[in-house]
């Protein structure tokens, strides 16, 4: 019986060549679009290394673009005390950038378009009024040197002049232009702040959370200054001469052996961590981050102001605080320097401008890196007496050439859990190559404890209570003949072993473990090595706090689900 839906030979035949016929298009579209994806990737942002041809093109560049350029940070953040050999490393580096800037704006695909649409942010009732004024476009660098609008995802600042302009501009700054959590708004300050301070975090787009910095001190609101570049990605792909490369091996800025040019090539494509550039930003300041200083140099100037018209503060405005971590410790030196040398070509007192400098402005370091503390504001400095960065180039009690934080600078110093972090190769070719430098799982906590036990609830009453010095205290013994060691923190009452047990155990509470810098070396210490578990966390906690207080400080945290 016939078939009712037959299929023929001849159509299989007819349905073969028009597949065969088509298959030249299909490989001419699929080598196609290979070329213009491989075309787009040149010059782009990458996360991860990829896969590229390693021939030479016509134009005499080299396309291998699987090198990782990796800096030697010790050499590089260093001061060289040759002025020939400075001079040549900041041109250098100043080449860099300027090559990774000029491949962020070809590569932009994303049209920059200022104010877009700002009536659709969700903006804080306090600046609804001000929607005008927002900047509000989706690149990173239209936002650099402003004071960031927390709106939820949304990119979206504040440019200073804005604000600067305010007949309160630090109360504006305290109140809507911080970061405040559910927390804050219901503590209203919280036990470490009482709202005498406006806090802005200096931070770099590689710095930390600073929001769960702001958690760990109990809901403290933070503002946020842009500092830098936001790459977005943790690898930059850019396209380099070849003498660029030569300088930087004859400077010793490289970790890895330089292979001498061979094939007369002119450039090289290489890939650079974007922390690298962040630090790099840093060493050449004064053209790379001039418009961040200009900002800084601004709020000094207002809170200076300040001052002058009223000096004993009678209108309770608040008092100006910069934070600062790591790389960006050197931007904040820097302005504070830049503006203290205006002031004194103004023929004024240096006397008289330190006074008004220390009457003004508070700065709190984290891990710093820097030796160039002008003399002036009230300076804290508080660092890891095993972080290898901050002993080799910044400033703390053990440098042995000089303190350089500041006079009347106040140091906190404590070990941290992680010593074995030592013995990591990566040692001096990343800033993250030790976790005594890492904010968030050290050394905001140290901190934290050291205001929790003290009851102090601002960073001016923290300096002035370190600097205390009682009158009717006379010793009839130096107390460098004392049997332990002997630190002067004024009032401020240090438990003499906060590093072994209450900094673990802060740590743990506050789940800074998350924020662990993971090194990927097999002599990388485990973290159930170095921190304790819940049940001899909650015991030391409780021991110095009292009850609960460690569920408090998770339900705080938001880190982990607190256990009944």
């Amino acid at each position: 019986m016939a078939n009712n839906h037959p299929t023929t030979s001849s159509q299989s035949f007819v349905l073969f060549l028009i597949l065969l016929s088509g298959l030249p298009f299909i490989e001419s579209f699929t080598f196609t679009r290979a070329v213009h994806q491989s075309r787009a990737l040149a010059g782009t942002k990458l996360s991860s290394p990829p896969l590229f041809n390693q021939n030479q093109n016509n134009d005499g560049i080299d396309d291998q673009s699987n090198r990782l350029l990796q800096f030697h940070m010790m050499n590089l953040l260093k001061t060289d005390g040759n002025a020939k050999s400075q001079s040549e490393k900041l041109k250098v580096l100043s080449s860099i950038i300027q090559s990774c800037n000029s491949v962020l704006e070809d590569s932009d695909e994303v049209e920059i378009v200022r104010n877009k649409e700002v009536e659709l942010l969700n903006l804080p009732e306090d600046l609804s009024a001000m929607r005008c004024f927002v900047n509000t476009s989706p690149c990173f660098k239209d936002h650099r040197s402003c004071f960031r609008v927390f709106s939820g995802e949304d990119k979206a600042s504040l440019t200073p002049n804005v604000l600067l302009s305010m007949n309160r501009p630090f109360i504006f700054l305290r109140d809507s232009l911080s970061y405040q959590s559910d927390g804050s708004e219901k503590k209203r300050g919280g036990m470490m702040y009482d709202g005498s301070e406006a806090v802005v975090w200096c931070s770099l787009p590689s710095d930390q959370n600073f929001k769960f910095c702001s958690s760990v001190m109990d809901d403290m609101p933070f503002a946020q200054l842009y500092l830098g570049v936001d790459y977005d990605d943790d690898y930059l792909e850019v396209e380099l001469d070849v003498e660029s490369i030569n300088k930087l091996a004859s400077l010793n800025l490289l970790c890895h052996e330089h292979e001498s040019n061979k094939d007369g090539r002119t450039r090289c494509q290489y890939k650079i961590r974007t922390d690298d550039l962040n630090a790099i930003q840093t060493i050449v300041s004064e053209e790379a981050l001039k418009d961040e200083q200009q900002t800084l140099i601004k709020l000094i100037d207002a809170a200076v102001e300040l001052v002058r018209r009223d000096p004993l503060n009678e209108s309770n405005e608040p008092h100006l605080v910069l934070l600062a971590h790591s790389a960006s410790c050197s931007v904040v030196a820097s302005a504070i320097s830049s503006w203290k040398e205006q002031q004194l070509q103004n023929q004024q007192s240096p006397q008289r401008v330190e006074d008004l400098l220390h009457q003004a402005l508070t700065v709190v370091t984290f891990g710093n890196i820097c030796r160039s503390f002008c003399d002036g504001p009230a300076y804290i400095h508080i660092s890891m007496y095993d972080d290898p960065w901050t002993n080799a180039l910044g400033a703390h009690l053990g440098n042995e050439e000089g303190i350089g934080g500041g006079q009347n600078a106040v140091y906190f110093h404590a070990y941290s859990p992680y010593d074995e972090d030592l013995h990591t190769t990566a040692s001096t070719c990343s800033l993250k190559s030790h976790n005594a430098h890492n904010l968030n799982s050290c050394l905001i906590q140290y901190l934290c404890l050291i205001m929790r036990i003290n009851g102090i609830q601002s960073f001016r009453a923290l300096y002035d209570s370190a600097r205390f010095v009682d009158p009717t205290a006379i010793l009839d013994i130096n107390p460098k003949h004392f049997a332990v060691n002997y630190i002067n923190h004024g009032e401020l009452v240090i438990p003499p072993r906060i590093d072994d047990e209450l900094l673990p155990a802060m740590i743990y509470a506050t789940g800074g473990d998350q924020w662990l810098w993971d090194n990927d070396d097999e002599s990388h210490t485990d973290i159930d090595e170095v921190l304790p578990d819940e049940i001899e966390a909650r015991s030391h906690l409780e021991e110095s706090f009292g009850y609960s207080v460690f569920e408090e400080i998770q339900e705080t945290c938001c880190q982990r689900v607190v256990k009944s």
